[in-house]
């Protein structure tokens, strides 16, 4: 069975100032987040649902980060898509074979998928993460 996306699993945005971010957001949307902070990816991040999306919005924690370096490249807004895929593996070599960047080379666990990014450049848009849930069946 071909690779399918069975949903957008979130949204992830990286912006200045957390706090003042969900306040807005909270208000706006008639929501609450759900905040924490990851120390080794050096990132605080709020996340919320809205019309069954999770949108969450990342925040650095440390100069030089990821997180820093994209705010500082291209200022806040939309760092990535992640899509919940059936096969992460199929996902990423198709990638490959458009000639698009996979970031890494082995898929990395995460939240109890196996996640791995589709770098921006050739989508003409923005990253795009595959996650694949722990455990499905191929």
């Amino acid at each position: 069975m071909p690779n399918q996306i069975t949903r957008i699993h979130h949204m992830g945005f990286i912006v200045e100032d957390l706090d003042k971010t969900l306040r807005v957001w909270e208000t706006l949307f008639g929501t609450t987040a759900e905040v924490k902070e990851n120390a080794e990816l050096q990132v605080r991040l709020g996340s919320m649902m809205i019309g069954g999306i999770k949108f969450v919005f990342n925040e650095s924690t440390a100069p030089g980060s990821r997180w820093d370096r994209f705010l500082k490249a291209q200022g806040e807004g939309l760092e990535h898509i992640a899509f919940e895929v059936t096969d992460i593996h199929e996902g990423c070599d198709t990638a490959r074979s458009l000639d698009l960047k996979v970031r890494f080379a082995e898929h990395k666990p995460m939240y109890g998928t196996l996640s791995n990014f589709i770098e921006k450049d050739g989508l003409h848009a923005t990253i795009v993460e595959f996650m694949e849930p722990v455990g499905t069946t191929r």
